[in-house]
């Protein structure tokens, strides 16, 4: 899992107080927060402690919005990437790990509707070309550009696996 922010010392204390504290919550050790943070196991211990009794004293109060933020960030960190896909039905977002939940031809059919709305898309050759500072006028176009090609990795796999079973069903 990469580092999730700038060094240590780039960052005020009551954000990295914040962070141990969820992190840990979510179930990552002392060490791997301590890795990603860029600090000591000791001192992302230390940092969550501290967080905790501002949360006693009330100086904090914990919310559910910074709790669901860590635990994207969490996500992200780990290589679980949050999707933009079309449907039948309009624009979703989905984390790659749900959408890996699904069946087969779930997964086509976002993957039929997302490619069709990339080919319907005039300005489609200009994706390859790198986006303008500050705006970038077509990043819906390249996230689900993205995601088709998330998707089709998943879909890859969702067949070498039934190839799999079918090959194990027919030698018993």
């Amino acid at each position: 899992m990469p580092a999730m922010s700038p060094a240590a010392g780039d960052v005020s204390d009551e954000v990295l107080e914040e962070a141990c504290y969820y992190l840990l919550e979510l179930g990552l050790t002392p060490e791997q927060v301590a890795s990603h943070l860029e600090t000591t196991p000791s001192r992302a211990s230390r940092l969550a402690k501290s967080y905790a009794a501002r949360i006693r004293s009330k100086e904090v109060v914990p919310g559910e919005f910074d709790r669901e933020f860590w635990e994207r960030v969490k996500k992200e960190a780990e290589g679980d990437e949050r999707l933009t896909f079309m449907s039948e039905k309009g624009f979703h977002h989905a984390w790659t790990s749900e959408l890996r939940k699904l069946d087969g031809p779930a997964l086509m059919s976002i993957f039929e509707a997302s490619k069709d709305f990339l080919g319907s898309d005039p300005n489609q050759r200009f994706l390859d070309v790198p986006p303008p500072k500050g705006y970038d006028p077509l990043a819906l176009e390249r996230e689900v550009r993205k995601a088709v090609e998330v998707i089709g990795r998943l879909l890859d796999e969702k067949w070498r696996e039934s190839m799999s079973e079918k090959r194990k069903a027919s030698q018993t």
